[in-house]
């Protein structure tokens, strides 16, 4: 299934404005694949959708999740450190003007944002929307070379110095982590992996 087709269903639990559905996919569409994008763009969101469908029936609410998956990286600035809320706040309007429950729409809100630091909270959810994200840093070692590439050209307006000092706070956030991964599932499948890659790249 294409990713549009896939959003038109999902949106479909909560509005059938199918024009409006088609305007959120349109500026989906365009955000994801704006130029400077060489990792957070429609192949992460695919990537993503592919662990959802993998592990889809350990989640609660599935839908909440999927649409968190679409939207967390709506908003991409490298300079910015408002990413997450932005997204989550853009998630936030959509889901309003498609009547969503307001419960519903808060859920979404804390998976979209616990994506910033990767620290979910005892909620199941939030623990497989953060492995799905950091699924990456567990790849083998060239999968996992190809995707840090992609990542300093996404910040290629940043000078080597301060990208270098960025990064190793980024790879040292993670390393310092008592565990990575939240669910055993993907603590088991990656977490020994990303440390090796963490720590090679380091």
């Amino acid at each position: 299934m294409e990713l549009k087709e896939r959003f038109s269903d999902l949106m479909s639990h909560w509005t059938n404005d199918a024009l409006q559905i088609e305007l959120q996919w349109k500026e989906l569409s365009a955000k994801y694949t704006e130029s400077f994008r060489h990792y957070h763009n429609l192949a992460h969101i695919s990537e993503l959708l592919h662990y959802f469908d993998t592990y889809n029936s350990c989640l609660s609410h599935p839908n909440e999740v999927e649409y968190a998956i679409f939207y967390h990286d709506i908003i991409y600035n490298v300079w910015s450190k408002k990413n997450e809320l932005n997204s989550a706040e853009l998630a936030s309007e959509y889901l309003n003007i498609a009547t969503a429950e307001d419960f519903v729409i808060k859920r979404i809100f804390n998976l979209i944002m616990v994506t910033k630091d990767h620290t979910p909270k005892e909620n199941e959810n939030e623990q497989w929307m953060v492995d799905f994200d950091l699924a990456i840093l567990g790849q083998p070692w060239e999968r996992y070379l190809a995707y840090t590439k992609q990542i300093r050209s996404e910040y290629s307006s940043v000078p080597n110095l301060l990208y270098r000092k960025g990064r190793r706070k980024v790879l040292n956030h993670f390393l310092d982590k008592q565990k990575i991964y939240h669910t055993d599932t993907f603590y088991d499948l990656y977490e020994e992996q990303a440390r090796l890659n963490l720590r090679k790249e380091l």
